[in-house]
């Protein structure tokens, strides 16, 4: 691993590479088999997975040798353009971007909570993002019910701007904002709220030019 200038939750944090692949699958494997609703985690392929730690920014906060949090950023062009084109399609052009690269692995080992540790990688993910793909978007791909995530990546000036349904459990709701930049939305009288699981409500209010701005109890706001 190779120590950046960021931290996170107080400690030093890392960008891992290939060589690191046994020990970051062992930490999110292990972090994934402890969450209550481990569907919340969208698990890597061993091949994605190779691919971020390769062509990618994969970064970790580290304790004395020990994982404590992951985030990364997965620069393939050809998955960005495929996140972008589902954007607009939902958007109906309204948010256009040629590429959406996909920021994931959003991971804190139970024992570090609490410290504002998610929220610092994000931040050090945007900010590396900025000299990387500097005229692009960024896109979190969420459950969506996983509360904790969505309220992280709204947080940080995403917007909810595209959702998909693979049926059953897997419902998806993407994130995006421009990685020089948040999205800044102002609320006003024609607030609307929708239901985390009702696809076809977010795909109304998305094709309308709405985006989601905000999280009241179990619905998504759109403005």
């Amino acid at each position: 691993m190779k120590k950046t200038k960021y931290t996170a939750g107080g400690l030093p944090v890392y960008q891992a590479e290939g060589g690191d692949y046994p020990a970051v699958s062992a930490f999110l494997n292990d972090c994934r088999s402890a969450l209550d609703r481990a569907e919340f985690f969208y698990p890597y392929t061993d091949e994605e997975l190779k691919s971020v730690l390769e062509g990618g920014v994969f970064l970790c906060a580290v304790n004395d040798g020990e994982i404590a949090g992951t985030f990364a950023l997965d620069t393939d062009k050809s998955y960005g353009k495929l996140l972008a084109g589902r954007v607009k399609e939902c958007t109906c052009g309204r948010i256009a971007p040629d590429y959406a690269y996909e920021t994931s692995g959003l991971m804190v080992a139970e024992k570090y909570r609490r410290r504002g540790m998610a929220g610092q990688l994000t931040d050090a993910i945007i900010d590396t993002a900025q000299h990387i793909v500097p005229a692009d978007f960024l896109c979190g791909v969420v459950q969506a019910e996983n509360v904790a995530s969505m309220s992280a990546f709204l947080s940080r000036g995403f917007v909810l701007a595209a959702v998909y349904s693979m049926g059953g459990e897997y419902d998806f709701c993407y994130f995006v904002r421009s990685a020089r930049s948040p999205f800044t939305v102002k609320g006003g009288e024609e607030e609307e709220l929708v239901p985390f699981r009702d696809m076809p409500a977010h795909l109304n209010a998305l094709a309308r030019g709405k985006v989601g701005v905000r999280i009241e109890g179990e619905c998504m706001i759109y403005v």
